[in-house]
């Protein structure tokens, strides 16, 4: 297929006085096309659709075909087969919205072009409280695991940190929001620093650490209520924390005798493990996707470099990146299979996607300071920060590099994103 080249920018209010813009750019190149059609053109049933259509578009898994000149309202379905196939179109979305009683359905059905099939016809029953993106993004999951066999992301969350200016002072607001960037909530609002947010393996709270003591201290907050307590009131600075897999400990950096060393603290119990011991700066620990091991930073050999160790026995750690002169901020993807880093071969900070098993080392990002590598629960995306004509912007990327989209609020700098579970 030629290749196609495309650029969408929406521009919406927030809940603040700053405004978000998302801008998709890529080339793609032997997407999968598709045409996503709502029947009699209904208002609330082209809202949803809307949603899904930008959803799969900017997955970069799908070139989105326009429905306005493919006429997928016919009842004969050979007739409809040869008209999507006229138009080079390997799937079909037929939806509408069906009324039952007092609630409404969200029916939608998915047809196989090259096969003459329907694959499946699915129903969502909603009424007027119901969250219509929410819908949408769910829609949209079912659509992209039914054709590509990966696990949808489209109603994940996630978190990150801003600062802006508001009166001569420098404010810090924690924010979740969808992850297109729709229904942002900032969770905490700090006149000190905020840095470092991880998310429960749940989803239902968030640690982060905050310097509203004047010093870096480990907060948990759950979302519901907004209730939050500060991490092991016995310790001192404590820094970059990362939930275990289980839920159940969170690692985490402290200074010894001035040194940064890895702590694991236990949440039932409230009591901290050392884990390592160098002569070296160990920081920024990363839980492996069994939680067996931890990923982490160390200057022991010189320079920053990833290494990993045990939890439970008391082997050395091993030294697991070598190319670069920098190599730090590591972030593990669930099934095991990559390590998310910021790398530095001399020319810039950017990302890199380290494949485990072949000791392949990828470099996804072209900036001069991008940072916080996040991979999404499906690990086939990578969520990073980036500076931007001196402004923080959010960049969601695909793990080959192919697919970016950069966030941005205006009058905001927007950094350390993390993807939720």
């Amino acid at each position: 297929m030629k290749k196609l080249f495309f650029l969408l920018i929406i521009i919406f209010s927030t809940n603040s006085y700053a405004e978000l813009k998302i801008t998709i750019s890529q080339g793609l190149e032997k997407s999968i096309p598709i045409i996503v059609n709502c029947d009699h053109r209904e208002k609330l049933c082209i809202e949803i659709t809307d949603v899904i259509k930008s959803n799969l578009y900017g997955s970069g898994y799908f070139l989105i075909q326009d429905e306005k000149i493919i006429n997928s309202n016919l009842d004969e379905l050979t007739s409809q087969y040869a008209l999507w196939t006229l138009y080079d179109t390997d799937y079909a979305v037929k939806s509408k919205i069906l009324k039952k009683n007092e609630r409404f359905v969200f029916d939608f059905k998915l047809y196989d072009v090259n096969l003459k099939k329907m694959l499946f016809n699915y129903q969502i029953s909603f009424n007027n409280k119901t969250n219509i993106r929410k819908l949408a993004h769910v829609s949209s999951n079912k659509i992209f695991e039914k054709i590509t066999s990966i696990k949808g992301i489209f109603d994940t969350k996630i978190a990150y940190i801003s600062s802006s200016k508001v009166n001569d002072k420098k404010i810090y607001k924690l924010f979740v929001s969808d992850i297109d960037g729709y229904n942002p909530v900032a969770i905490f609002t700090s006149k000190r620093e905020l840095m470092s947010p991880t998310w429960s393996p749940d989803n239902k709270k968030l640690a982060y650490v905050s310097f509203e003591n004047k010093r870096p201290e480990i907060f948990i907050q759950t979302l519901s209520t907004g209730e939050r307590f500060k991490m092991n009131n016995k310790v001192g600075s404590s820094s970059a924390p990362a939930w275990s897999p289980d839920g159940k400990y969170i690692a985490y950096s402290q200074k010894i005798n001035g040194n940064l060393e890895i702590f694991i603290y236990n949440i039932a119990n409230n009591k901290s493990k050392r884990i390592t011991k160098s002569i070296g700066i160990d920081t920024e620990p990363e839980w492996s996707n069994d939680g067996k091991f931890i990923f982490f930073t160390s200057d022991r050999s010189g320079r920053p470099q990833i290494y990993k160790k045990s939890i439970n026995k008391t082997s050395k750690a091993k030294r697991i990146t070598f190319e670069g002169i920098y190599n730090a901020d590591s972030s593990s993807s669930s099934n095991g299979k990559y390590i998310a880093m910021v790398h530095n071969s001399g020319k810039g900070y950017n990302i890199g996607i380290l494949n485990i098993s072949k000791g392949y080392l990828n470099i996804i990002s072209n900036g001069k300071l991008d940072e916080a590598p996040s991979f999404a629960p499906n690990s086939s995306m990578i969520l990073y920060a980036a500076k931007m004509k001196n402004k923080g912007v959010l960049y969601a990327t695909s793990i080959d590099g192919r697919i970016k989209k950069r966030i941005e609020l205006n009058s905001m700098d927007v950094r350390e994103p993390v993807w939720s579970n």
